[in-house]
């Protein structure tokens, strides 16, 4: 089973193609950014555009199942219209697309979807412990890592009971 993992910054997207395997427990995973191309900075329509071909092309190509996109966290001190806007047509893909399964949304809805809960998974996330076990994660960005749990929360894997 394929899933992707989204995580949007106003000038790039950082993505995750995760593989689990049928047993869920091993699963592989490519870490990827997607950076928008200096030539289209000031046209926002373009860049839109831009986003959402690609994305569906990597969706099309690695034939993703499953998509996660972590989203603007409700209470963030500066939200960006233009990563919002991102988030947008990154959903409106998901819905137009031939994934089976998808999900947006803050810390605490990825932890609701991997039984956990947001405290734990923010940690893990900022690199302060590493509930999945991956040898590498210390060497993972904390975008990298967030989209490691929206993948994984795509498909309601269950790290454990976070208490």
């Amino acid at each position: 089973m394929k899933s992707i993992g989204i995580r949007v910054e106003p000038s790039e997207i950082y993505y995750v193609i995760l593989e689990r395997e049928d047993d869920g427990v091993n699963f592989s995973f490519s870490l990827q950014k997607l950076v928008l191309p200096k030539a289209l900075n000031d046209d926002i329509p373009k860049q839109l555009s831009f986003i959402r071909t690609t994305l569906f092309s990597i969706i099309c190509e690695y034939d993703i199942q499953y998509a996660g996109l972590k989203t603007t966290e409700g209470l963030a001190q500066t939200k960006s219209v233009f990563r919002m806007n991102i988030e947008g047509v990154i959903q409106e893909l998901f819905a137009d697309s031939t994934i089976k399964t998808y999900f947006a949304g803050t810390y605490t809805s990825i932890a609701a979807r991997v039984n956990n809960n947001s405290t734990t998974i923010k940690e893990s996330c900022k690199g302060e412990n590493n509930i999945l076990g991956i040898d590498i994660w210390d060497t993972l960005n904390q975008k990298h890592r967030e989209c490691v749990f929206s993948a994984l929360a795509a498909t309601n894997y269950q790290i454990g009971d976070g208490e």
